[in-house]
């Protein structure tokens, strides 16, 4: 069973921190795959972008990115972040679910399913 923080608690700043620094790199990765040809060698079969990954940008900025900062600042204000929370839970569990089947199934590198596997570690252990 999870604990759920109650209103009013003291901020728990290694999680706000960890949320901001995963929105930012999640934000960055995007980045630096999409202008970066080296870099999708380290996370994509044949250095390509492969449309059915690259379909993830707009979600990946909406729900990882806008929904670890939204979960941070209510984190930061003390408040329990509920169903933002799960949210964010739900984005990281399915993209990385996605990710690991998407790696074992084209035999991409495994880079991407190694920071998925981390990414999603961390979320949980911020978001309880």
């Amino acid at each position: 069973m999870t604990s759920v923080a109650q209103a009013g608690t003291a901020p728990d700043r290694r999680a706000i921190v960890y949320l901001r620094l995963q929105a930012v790199g999640v934000f960055a990765w995007w980045v630096a795959v999409i202008a970066s040809h080296p870099v999708r060698e380290w996370f994509f079969p044949y250095g390509g972008l492969d449309p059915a990954f690259a379909a993830f940008l707009l979600p990946d900025l909406v729900f990882i990115v806008g929904g670890s900062l939204l979960v941070a600042r209510r984190k930061a204000r003390g408040d329990v972040p509920g169903r933002a929370a799960a949210i964010l839970l739900g984005a990281v569990g399915y993209a990385t679910l996605y990710t690991l089947g998407w790696t074992f199934l084209v035999r991409a590198p495994p880079a991407s399913a190694i920071a998925m596997a981390l990414l999603a570690i961390g979320t949980w252990r911020a978001c309880r």
